[in-house]
């Protein structure tokens, strides 16, 4: 029975002590960015489907005052502006770490003023963040049509872990 007991504490020692290494952190921005360029095809199956890729760039506006340079890369299939997307985010942090930053999310709403949801995933990170990994979400607007000038506004609420820590 002493022996159940020992070997229980060990055990409960040992996870606590494991889990204690991999702390969750939390990192909340804001980011808007400007199409740059945009390429897209009219499906022949209903009115205004179309699908397509894009590229912009932008800043990332962090709690603490910071700001980050961002690339977006964006794949979409929208009917009259509403569907289904995936994008990624390579926010270059001014030490030049980096994040790599994937979403699959949903456009809904109208077409002149659609509203952005989406599953987040931390793909990588060099630098400060190597190692890291991470899920969260993301939420957003863009008050025009989808063209090659429209401003983009997402808000990002990301957990992460980072391997060295």
């Amino acid at each position: 029975m002493k022996k159940i007991i020992f070997l229980s504490f060990v055990i409960f020692f040992t996870i606590t002590t494991l889990s204690s290494f991999a702390q969750t952190n939390k990192l909340r921005f804001g980011l808007k960015y400007q199409i740059k360029s945009l390429n897209y095809e009219f499906v022949d199956d209903v009115p205004n489907h179309k699908m397509g890729v894009s590229h912009g760039v932008g800043l990332a506006y962090m709690k603490d005052g910071s700001q980050a340079n961002v690339n977006v890369y964006f794949v979409f299939d929208y009917t009259d502006g509403n569907g289904n997307f995936i994008e990624n985010y390579v926010v270059q942090m001014s030490d030049v770490s980096k994040i790599s930053i994937k979403a699959d999310g949903t456009s809904f709403g109208s077409a002149d003023d659609p509203m952005f949801n989406a599953n987040v995933t931390i793909m990588s990170g060099t630098g400060e963040y190597e190692g890291i990994k991470g899920k969260g979400k993301m939420t957003g607007n863009r008050r025009s049509q989808l063209d090659d000038k429209a401003t983009v506004n997402l808000t990002f609420e990301l957990e992460y872990t980072l391997k060295n820590q």
